[in-house]
């Protein structure tokens, strides 16, 4: 019970403050013990995801605010284990919501989309075609199948796969 609550809470920081929150929940990934080619030899290649906000007026955080996240983030990981990870860091390349917006486009640098509004939709994601206008198809992180860039190219294969089958035409 009191896990629940813990995640409740930072949720609720994330999603319905969108505020940056003070112990981040992170997605790691170690691209390298799958793929050793990502990284010298004798190296690790990691990605750091932590659950915050997309870009909001109440909270208009600025690139300093997300780098003091990023130590927050750090300190975490090293207290988890990944002891002297600023030490043995080589390099680090620090994406912010406003570089997901200017390099993707992504609505408010959101890399899952907006969040899906569970009254209207039941929480699924938006359909991949318009059922008001024929020939307009939507991709990216809020649509079917969903956020992440596998699903988001997932998503845009799958979109030209329907329009193709529309036209009497086989995909690949």
């Amino acid at each position: 019970r009191q896990s629940l609550r813990i995640v409740a809470k930072h949720f609720a920081t994330v999603f319905r403050e969108k505020r940056l929150p003070e112990d981040p929940t992170i997605y790691l990934v170690a691209v390298t013990r799958s793929d050793p080619s990502q990284a010298p030899e004798g190296c690790d290649n990691i990605k750091v995801l932590p659950h915050i906000p997309y870009l909001n007026d109440a909270h208009p955080y600025t690139r300093e605010d997300y780098l003091a996240f990023k130590e927050r983030v750090i300190d975490k990981l090293e207290r988890m284990g990944l002891t002297d990870l600023r030490k043995h860091t080589v390099v680090e390349d620090v994406w912010t919501p406003y570089d997901i917006q200017e390099r993707y486009y992504s609505n408010r640098g959101s890399i899952y989309g907006v969040v899906s509004d569970w009254k209207r939709n039941h929480g699924f994601k938006a359909p991949k075609r318009s059922r008001r206008y024929r020939n307009l198809y939507f991709t990216g992180g809020s649509v079917n199948p969903g956020g992440g860039m596998p699903m988001v190219i997932l998503c845009g294969q799958k979109v030209c796969d329907e329009i193709l089958a529309r036209e009497g035409r086989a995909p690949g």
